[in-house]
């Protein structure tokens, strides 16, 4: 299996761990890029965000809203260089596809868009044109349109980082017309969208993550809490041999600090015997009730970090998204329910093309 030094970079870029291990978690998981990840965070070398990976894509994400504020669209337009994504020409065209998206309801999808005429001409020219006018290759990864039902109250909000490079789109639903006018309602759901943009949730709340996810993620706990708690006794163990820990936590770095002259083979020799003979103890006497338990909680954190709803409020650290919520509906007098939301960051999609690509060729 050929293991890519594109895959290795993708998957330091979205991890942060090094190149070796990197290149490492990709050769144990046979190229599988999410696997990597997960092989990568059992050993506490990643961060739980498996959405932050990087992508040299360029254009725009533009949300729209109607003047009512009942119905919305989002798209992301992208182009091959900042230089015409920052280009005016190119803005407008972005905007005018927003607009188109934002009076069809039939666009869910960005190929619903190929179903559509502009200014007289199939979709598909419209961009062509603007292709030949640029001389990049131009494509709408992305497009949405929401709406309230009819009986239904509530607005959309948008707000937009970056010049473009962030689109985020919150609905809030009332139990009232009248209070959709409340200035305080228009306040919390801008409130919302500067949350979501700057806090990046997988999810409006535990319940919109699916079993597999909660498995997979529980299970990753599991093992990044035995890896802790073993290593606990090897350190311990180590510092009773006057073994400095970091100094042997590593083939490399065992290598290195001999090169240094800060340890001798003696004590490489000693330590890799400590470590295989602990390790092993402590993981057959590990308290299983204890993992879980600890795990639960990593859980429980994991969902307070990732779901809108339970995170805490940016401005107000004291308080969740729910409990801000809870305070405006109590302020004007009316019930509301944060519906949901759209975070769209410039490139993700071609990001996780590439993943998916990057999987299928090692796989092959």
């Amino acid at each position: 299996m050929q293991i890519s030094a594109q895959m290795v970079k993708e998957l330091r870029e979205k991890t942060n761990a090094g190149m070796l291990k990197c290149k490492e978690a990709l050769v144990e998981c046979n190229g599988d890029f999410e696997a990597a990840v997960d092989y990568l965070r059992k050993k506490g070398l990643a961060s739980a965000d498996k959405r932050s990976g990087r992508t040299t894509s360029q254009g725009l994400v533009i949300p729209l809203t109607t003047a009512d504020k009942r119905t919305a669209a989002i798209v992301e337009v992208n182009c091959e260089t900042d230089f015409v994504a920052r280009n005016e020409d190119f803005g407008a065209f972005a905007n005018k596809i927003a607009n188109l998206v934002l009076k069809t309801p039939s666009v869910k999808t960005a190929e619903d868009l190929n179903k559509l005429t502009v200014d007289g001409q199939p979709f598909e020219e419209f961009v062509k044109s603007k292709i030949a006018t640029t001389g990049e290759n131009i494509s709408v990864s992305r497009a949405e349109h929401m709406a309230f039902a009819a009986g239904q109250n509530g607005i959309f909000d948008t707000y937009i980082h970056g010049e473009g490079s962030i689109g985020v789109l919150v609905q809030v639903k009332t139990d009232s017309e009248a209070a959709t006018q409340k200035p305080e309602l228009v306040t919390y759901v801008h409130e919302v969208a500067l949350q979501v943009a700057a806090m990046n949730p997988m999810a409006l709340s535990s319940k919109d993550i699916t079993q597999d996810v909660k498995t997979r993620e529980l299970n990753i706990a599991i093992e990044k809490t035995k890896a802790e708690l073993i290593g606990k006794s090897v350190n311990k163990a180590l510092d009773k041999e006057k073994i400095n820990p970091a100094h042997v936590d590593s083939e490399d770095h065992m290598k290195s600090n001999m090169e240094k002259g800060w340890i001798t083979q003696e004590v490489v020799d000693k330590a890799r015997e400590i470590i295989k003979t602990v390790s092993a103890s402590a993981a057959a006497n590990l308290d299983d009730k204890m993992i879980h338990s600890i795990a639960e909680g990593r859980l429980n954190k994991y969902f307070k970090e990732n779901c809108l709803l339970d995170q805490s409020y940016v401005k107000d650290d004291k308080k969740s998204i729910s409990d801000l919520t809870n305070e405006v509906s109590k302020a004007i007098g009316a019930k509301i329910e944060l519906a949901a939301y759209r975070r769209w960051a410039r490139g993700e999609a071609a990001a996780v093309e590439t993943q998916h690509e990057n999987s299928a060729e090692a796989a092959g």
